[in-house]
């Protein structure tokens, strides 16, 4: 197993879905302001990546990724509730018409030799009692997150749950985002304002920072929404499903069938 790289202060660096999926939207929170900074005292680069070097010292790239991740998991449960449950586990469902019933059939059948003690609902059982059957849907969904945490062999997977939890993330962090940007916004324009009633020249950096502000609060106020969130909840719950075929490919039950069918093609051939 690889060992997590490390910065000169012998912190461990983040992993790609703490980067992603929580730092990022944590900086995008705070962005606004430090371009407003930037602009209006005039800092060198060089100053702002020295102040990024030393947050990483003392432990605020860890803070900054934890402060996405709390938002976003206290939306999630009432994000399920509005899209009718979780989406991998609604995704199994009968009435559920994302994937083909052939296909659906598949991979249930699969998943009732690979997780023990269950049995797959027939469309009457779940249309009859929809809780019991969510309940078997829901321990199929556990087997197989937890059976496609190996990034690099489901790597399908690992790409879709990333981005999920950016956008997930992102929509916990949206009412803060908006109130960053508009006090960015509100303070680049203060300061243009106060230049060009004095007469004096506006400096090109402070209408880039207003313009640049401007469009990331756009982005939070538009796109950042449930809808947003659940194109990559639907394709991780997808991508998840179709992990079954794999996940029983290296299992000894279907090992152990491959020999009998041989056996059956022999007779059969001898015969």
């Amino acid at each position: 197993m690889a060992k997590p790289l490390k910065n000169f202060m012998g912190r461990a660096l983040p992993d790609r879905y703490t980067c992603n999926a929580r730092l990022y939207p944590s900086l995008l929170v705070i962005a606004p302001v430090v371009v407003a900074i930037v602009a209006i005292a005039k800092l060198e680069f060089s100053w702002l990546h020295t102040l990024w070097i030393g947050l990483g010292a003392v432990g605020g790239l860890y803070w900054l990724s934890q402060l996405a991740r709390d938002p976003g998991k206290v939306l999630e449960s009432g994000l399920w509730q509005m899209w009718g449950g979780m989406p991998s586990v609604a995704i199994l469902r009968h009435c559920d018409l994302r994937i083909d019933a052939i296909t659906k059939a598949r991979y249930q059948a699969r998943l009732v030799e690979l997780v023990p003690n269950t049995t797959a609902p027939t469309p009457e059982s779940e249309t009859q009692d929809p809780k019991s059957a969510d309940m078997c849907y829901a321990a199929w969904s556990t087997y197989l997150r937890n059976g496609t945490r190996d990034q690099k062999r489901f790597h399908l997977v690992f790409d879709e749950l990333v981005s999920y939890g950016y956008r997930r993330n992102l929509l916990g962090l949206r009412p803060y985002g908006l109130v960053s940007n508009i006090l960015a916004c509100l303070v680049c324009a203060g300061f243009i304002s106060s230049a060009l009633s004095q007469s004096h020249d506006v400096a090109a950096a402070l209408w880039l920072a207003l313009f640049a502000d401007i469009l990331l609060l756009f982005f939070w106020a538009f796109r950042v929404s449930p809808p947003w969130v659940r194109l990559t909840a639907d394709n991780y719950a997808a991508r998840l499903v179709e992990a079954a075929d794999d996940l029983y490919v290296g299992h000894p039950k279907a090992a152990a069938k491959a020999p009998a069918k041989a056996r059956k093609t022999r007779t059969a051939g001898s015969t």
